[in-house]
């Protein structure tokens, strides 16, 4: 088990080499710079002031040399700070950060709670109209974007129960009623595209499962029906479910981006999506490779979690 952790933590450094340098690049080749921006909100610049910003920036250096600069930051953690506002970027992700990470776990347990009973009961219930219902929430929760189902939710809930979100963060320790009442419908807009996935993946592994022979052997002692779909069908069905929700987090954390900006919440994906406006370079790079950390992480764990689910799996 512990070589292979440490295989894999090894393998995980060309992983994040290779996208420090894609998201390197992709800054760099963008139309127009920090500087254009910088300069498009405080008017007229000479070019003396210019130069002497551009190279206190360190934006003068070839891009090598910026590269190496950049990547010793983030080893060093000291990331610097933003171009456009001055603030250090670890004051920023320090307040963006908990944001994210609640709206994200928010959605994690709303997408598990809807999926996972649903699925169960879509495959115990075979071709039944409860199937059929569960069949045509997921194929829903696959095919609307995000974007449009958050804007159709504010719509409504604008039209209908004549309300539109806080402006304006709550904390969970402020008020935590306020902060629910901003956290639930972004966490249920990204938990219903969670759970389409990971409900149509319940059902298909549940039904193979049930098939198998020592299911049949426990119906056959006769058994309670719930024992032998939650404890003996249920835990064996889990580890591609688990493979699938691990894959759903990175497309949670990209959800986040657009379902923050919507909601008007100041979490990550808006920090990035403000940055990005503004050729935020040292802010769009750490939060890439702070995400992309967070993924390579977060597969780690998925890995390890199938030991525990079937002891069967033994890693070398």
């Amino acid at each position: 088990m512990y070589k292979y952790v440490a295989r894999r933590l090894f393998l995980a450094i060309p992983v994040l080499l290779l996208s420090s340098l894609i998201v390197f690049g992709l800054m760099r080749v963008m139309p127009g710079d920090a500087l254009t921006a910088l300069m498009g909100e405080s008017g007229n610049i000479g070019e003396r002031e210019l130069a002497k910003i551009r190279h206190d920036l360190r934006l003068d250096l070839p891009y090598y040399q910026q590269y190496l600069l950049w990547l010793w930051q983030l080893v060093s953690f000291h990331p610097g700070d933003s171009i456009f506002t001055g603030e250090p970027i670890a004051v920023s992700l320090g307040k963006a950060i908990p944001v994210t990470l609640e709206l994200a776990a928010l959605a994690m347990v709303l997408g598990l709670v809807i999926a996972v009973p649903i699925g169960v009961v879509s495959a115990t219930r075979q071709d039944t109209p409860s199937d059929y219902v569960g069949r045509v929430v997921a194929v829903s929760g696959l095919s609307l974007p995000d974007f449009w189902l958050g804007t159709l939710v504010i719509t409504f809930a604008a039209i209908w129960f004549h309300w539109i979100p806080a402006i304006g963060y709550v904390s969970f320790w402020e008020s935590p009623l306020r902060n629910l009442e901003q956290f639930l419908l972004p966490a249920a807009v990204l938990g219903f595209r969670l759970s389409a996935a990971t409900m149509r993946m319940t059902r298909s592994t549940v039904l193979e499962v049930l098939r198998e022979d020592y299911v049949r052997t426990a119906w056959a002692k006769g058994l309670e029906g719930r024992i032998v779909v939650y404890k003996h069908a249920l835990k064996n069905a889990l580890i591609p479910v688990v493979t699938i929700v691990g894959g759903q987090l990175g497309v949670l954390l990209a959800g986040t981006f657009v379902v923050e900006t919507i909601f008007a919440l100041p979490g990550m994906g808006r920090l990035t999506v403000e940055a990005i406006m503004f050729r935020d370079y040292p802010v769009v790079q750490t939060n890439v490779m702070l995400v992309a950390g967070t993924l390579v992480t977060l597969n780690l764990f998925v890995d390890m979690t199938y030991a525990w689910l079937d002891p069967r799996i033994r890693y070398q």
